[in-house]
């Protein structure tokens, strides 16, 4: 791997930051999805537009897999330098994203296309978000398709059911309303999500529908609940350094071929991925269970008082939650 410094300094002889218009790039890209995953295709293909609108200045190795850095440790690798481009899940870095994280609040969004327009809108509407991507340029936020509760051995449809249950959290938002729901949250990247199901380290777990099937979830689990709680946030960031030491326009590259089309375009993915994977966890017998207005009405008593402690914990902070969080409920039409 060749990192983008070793290339500036060897045209430039380190006498400056910023990129003559004919140089050339190396650049690595790192996630933790596995390379058979979707979004490892996405990755590819945006390299390979990127290249060719480049005229082959920029060139992007993909390295999936976390082979770079750890799921938890992917934006901090992209803020120091360490990697150039980096994916991963905000809430598997708890706190560092406070306003970002109204997104993964309880029933923001009916689907990931609508959950990564609203999320990519908010972060361009308040400029205090700027801070949480300090030492990076963000390309492109989005969600993905809603998160339902999937167990093992017990199907969950009612707040008594679930009384008791671990169950694997992707964020601490899901934890708080799992845990008022009588649960024992249980965080865990998604990497490790399959074999804790297996070996029954945990009961179930809230994922969106794409990861019964890009996860292979519907191997281990057998009942599905299905109340669109929640949806799982996600960055792409580039390192602010390395962005800076491209020309100008291969910024603006960049930049037009990330952005608001790529929040889009990957939340129009999961989407599909999530109506895939209902279709094939009712092949492979997975029960499902829809909860009804009356019974959601019934869970939000409990799931609810977490959206009040959101706000307060980031107004105590000093940011706009209230406002945030308004905003947000705003774009979602609600």
């Amino acid at each position: 791997m060749i990192g983008i410094g070793m290339v500036v300094l060897a045209a430039c002889g380190g006498e400056s930051s910023s990129s003559s218009e004919g140089e050339e790039h190396e650049l690595d890209f790192s996630h933790f999805f596995p390379p058979t995953h979707f979004m490892e295709e996405e990755i590819q293909t945006f390299a390979s537009d990127l290249e060719e609108a480049t005229d082959g200045r920029i060139k992007i190795t993909s390295y999936p897999g976390a082979a770079l850095a750890a799921p938890d440790e992917q934006f901090n690798a992209a803020a120091t330098g360490s990697v150039d481009f980096a994916l991963s899940v905000h809430g598997y870095t708890p706190g560092e994203f406070p306003l970002t994280s109204v997104m993964e609040l309880p029933f923001m969004a009916e689907t990931a296309v609508k959950g990564s327009k609203n999320l990519w809108q908010l972060m361009n509407e308040f400029d205090e978000f700027n801070d949480e991507y300090a030492g990076t340029v963000p390309l492109w936020l989005y969600t993905t398709d809603p998160g339902q509760l999937f167990t093992v051995d017990k199907q969950v449809k009612s707040i008594e059911d679930l009384k008791g249950m671990k169950i694997r959290s992707p964020s601490p938002e899901t934890s708080e309303w799992l845990e008022a729901l009588g649960a024992t949250p249980v965080s865990m990247p998604m990497n490790e999500n399959f074999e804790a199901l297996e070996r029954g380290v945990v009961d179930g777990t809230i994922a969106p529908w794409e990861a019964v099937k890009t996860w292979g979830l519907d191997e281990v689990i057998n009942y599905a609940t299905v109340g669109n709680f929640y949806s799982t946030t996600m960055f792409v960031v580039m390192n602010k350094d390395a962005f800076n030491s491209l020309s100008e326009e291969d910024q603006a590259t960049i930049q037009e071929l990330t952005g608001e089309k790529m929040a889009n375009k990957t939340g129009e993915v999961f989407d599909q991925f999530g109506n895939e994977a209902v279709e094939q966890a009712k092949e492979k017998g997975v029960e499902i269970y829809e909860l009804t207005e009356d019974e959601l009405a019934e869970w939000s008593e409990y799931i609810n008082p977490t959206i009040e402690n959101w706000i307060h914990n980031v107004e105590e902070k000093g940011l706009p939650g209230q406002e945030v969080y308004d905003r947000a409920v705003e774009l979602s039409g609600k």
